[in-house]
């Protein structure tokens, strides 16, 4: 029972610093004008930096390659019944695309990482396939797949083909893609981070990613008016039931089929099983896409995160 404690205090920590950043946004200290700078930082700055650092150094075994497959399977899955279910409730496209993003993609790394550590004491295997799934199970779908669909679901997307055109070539041109491709392509070379002529390099990538935790909880704040949330909340329920319910389900029966072992099936359920992802407030912030709404879906997701991660944990654990 003490490790599902420390996962709830993971989470609960989590939460609370956004509660910290919205104390902050209503003295004034950080405004709605900030929101689109702390957006570029991180989209043109802090992500690509953090991508390429942590691709580069990344050796991928093939079969692990395979926990990889099983969380994008997981994703596009989410993304399909998400976009069902804006059509279903007859939601606009801005607020369908926020659907989809808040329902399909998982905080790995901000709450994933720490939670696998508590797990999994001592067992440098356990975080080393937690890396992978969400560097690249989780990591390429959010900054590939969701960047897609704020660019697709944004403000003025829905336009003629030229336009779809240029918002491909505006991927392909963005420094989170160009940082991807980078970090596959040295990723073979195996390059060791504690060599003395590469360290000053990736100590100063460790330290630009310890900004997007709270730059990330900074433009969430922004754009988070917790009084709306009153109104939206069976759409909070749906997302949270697709992102913390069906992502960890669908990832689990895939467990069988490749033939997992006990702790690989472990780790990528309770990597799938992440409240939304706070990146997908920065992505809807930079295309427009409806961001206060995706703000109120991921800070809903979080609360309820509070009881449904410990859960899904402590039902792994019996």
């Amino acid at each position: 029972m003490s490790h599902v404690l420390q996962v709830f205090q993971t989470v609960l920590a989590f939460a609370s610093v956004v509660l910290l950043c919205v104390f902050l946004k209503y003295r004034g200290i950080i405004k709605a004008e900030h929101s689109p700078l702390f957006a570029q930082l991180l989209i043109q700055v802090a992500l690509p930096v953090v991508i390429f650092s942590k691709l580069a150094t990344q050796p991928i075994a093939s079969r692990q390659l395979l926990l990889v497959v099983s969380m994008i399977v997981a994703v596009v899955v989410c993304l399909g019944v998400s976009w069902g279910a804006g059509r279903v409730l007859r939601l606009d496209r801005g607020k369908t695309g926020a659907l989809m993003m808040a329902s399909s993609f998982g905080s790995s790394t901000l709450i994933g990482y720490p939670l696998i550590q508590y797990a999994f004491p001592h067992n440098p295997e356990a975080l080393v396939d937690a890396i992978l799934i969400s560097e690249l199970g989780v990591g390429l779908p959010t900054f590939t797949l969701c960047v897609w669909v704020a660019m697709c679901f944004g403000e003025g997307a829905a336009a003629e083909a030229g336009r779809r055109r240029k918002i491909l070539l505006d991927y392909f041109r963005s420094p989170i893609f160009i940082a991807l491709a980078a970090g596959l392509l040295i990723s073979p070379l195996h390059l060791d981070p504690g060599i003395y002529y590469l360290a000053p390099f990736f100590q100063a990538a460790d330290m630009v990613a310890a900004s997007i935790t709270l730059l990330s909880c900074l433009i969430l704040a922004i754009e988070l008016d917790l009084r709306s949330m009153r109104h939206m909340w069976l759409v909070v329920v749906i997302s949270a039931a697709i992102q913390m319910g069906l992502h960890p389900l669908v990832a689990g029966l895939q467990t069988d089929f490749y033939h997992f072992t006990p702790l690989q099936r472990e780790i990528l359920v309770l990597e799938a099983a992440m409240p939304s992802a706070i990146l997908g407030v920065v992505f809807a912030t930079r295309y427009r896409c409806a961001a206060q709404w995706n703000a109120a879906l991921v800070f809903g997701n979080i609360l309820i995160g509070l009881i449904a991660v410990p859960l899904a944990f402590w039902l792994l654990s019996r």
